[in-house]
């Protein structure tokens, strides 16, 4: 193992992407202190704050996803994308990086090209069960492609280079001593609600219903809405003592550990954190996901029977409302689920961190 190893980690736009790249830095770093590692991102405000609050070098690039549409953005991002690629291809020139790790989204087509031409060898990791377009174009060049989940269209890649790791996730720690909110008891049946990194203002609308069920029954909810949905949701809830809600929350690790049940949207991180805390969890996937990809996510996690899956529609309140009477009605219910959770992986930040370092 080189001790100053140079690692380039590409990786943007969505907490899908960005927090499995901020895991495996993580641990790249506890496993090589020397290790010199570069995360080259998009230049949005949300990707900074989480590098500077890790202390991860950042390069940031100006590139844009090219839209399939009749107007001047695809021109304009393939400009964009040409002139990212030349610039990358200037810094791997000068810098000559031992190994680059891809996770996915248009931030890394100009570091994956860069690669490529100046033949550093490079890792992919593919969060969902239907990989990207940049992921699966570069596929075949990869010398590992780590998947979060099996492929329901598999890389035209060698076999024996695809590993079904997990995605990477933060390790857990000691949350005894965290500072709740003053509202949220960490000893009450819990149920967090989140919306992913974005949070998912139609999919609050739906579950309204179900969340004065839960809270009737003595369920503490601690609710992520988004920025767009706080203060409908406050409003909603205003007199509720059992309902705590955010806009978002820097670092869910704390209230996974205290709750009970997840409700959330179905991306590859949300699934990935849940089965870290063995969550039992129903999954509503983004309904306009990209080649329906969170419906799939869902489908395998429910296959693993820690999951269920419902559609972002009217009738999923009421579906949720009577999973919850049956549960009550039938401990075993969420025990097994428990149980199936706790059986899935969550290494998967060792496993790349450890390829990468072994070059």
């Amino acid at each position: 193992m080189k001790n100053d190893i140079k690692v380039i980690l590409a990786a943007g736009g969505t907490g899908g992407h960005i927090f499995p790249a901020m895991a495996t830095a993580l641990e790249i770093r506890e496993k090589n202190p020397s290790a010199q590692i570069v995360w080259i991102t998009t230049n949005r405000s949300n990707e900074k704050e989480i590098a500077e609050r890790f202390d991860i070098k950042m390069l940031s690039l100006n590139v844009d996803g090219i839209k399939r549409s009749v107007s001047l953005q695809p021109i304009k991002a393939i400009v964009k994308l040409f002139r990212a690629i030349s610039f990358m291809k200037k810094y791997f020139a000068a810098e000559k990086p031992d190994v680059v790790v891809a996770f996915g989204g248009y931030v890394c087509a100009p570091v994956l090209f860069a690669a490529k031409s100046k033949k550093a060898p490079f890792f992919i990791q593919e969060q969902n069960t239907v990989a990207g377009a940049v992921n699966y174009f570069f596929a075949k060049s990869a010398k590992k492609i780590f998947l979060g989940m099996p492929l329901i269209k598999e890389f035209n890649a060698d076999k024996n280079a695809v590993i079904v790791s997990g995605t990477p996730v933060r390790k857990i720690q000691n949350y005894t001593n965290f500072d709740f909110e003053k509202t949220i008891d960490p000893k009450r049946r819990t149920v967090l609600i989140c919306g992913g990194s974005q949070g998912a203002q139609s999919m609050n609308k739906i579950l309204v219903a179900a969340v004065k069920n839960l809270s009737q029954k003595g369920f503490q909810i601690i609710w992520q809405t988004g920025s767009a949905g706080e203060e409908e949701i406050k409003q909603e809830f205003a007199n509720d003592k059992n309902i705590t809600v955010f806009a978002s929350l820097a670092d869910l690790y704390p209230y996974y550990s205290i709750v009970e049940f997840l409700i959330g949207r179905a991306g590859a991180g949300t699934i990935s954190e849940a089965q870290l805390f063995a969550l039992p969890s129903i999954f509503i996937p983004l309904p306009w996901s990209a080649e329906n990809h969170q419906w799939h996510n869902a489908q395998y996690a429910k296959s693993c029977g820690w999951a269920l899956c419902f559609e972002q529609n009217s009738e999923a309140s009421q579906k949720i409302t009577e999973f919850f009477e049956a549960c009550e009605k039938d401990e075993k219910i969420y025990e097994n689920m428990k149980k199936c959770a706790a059986l899935s992986t969550a290494n998967a930040a060792e496993i790349i961190a450890a390829a990468v370092l072994d070059g």
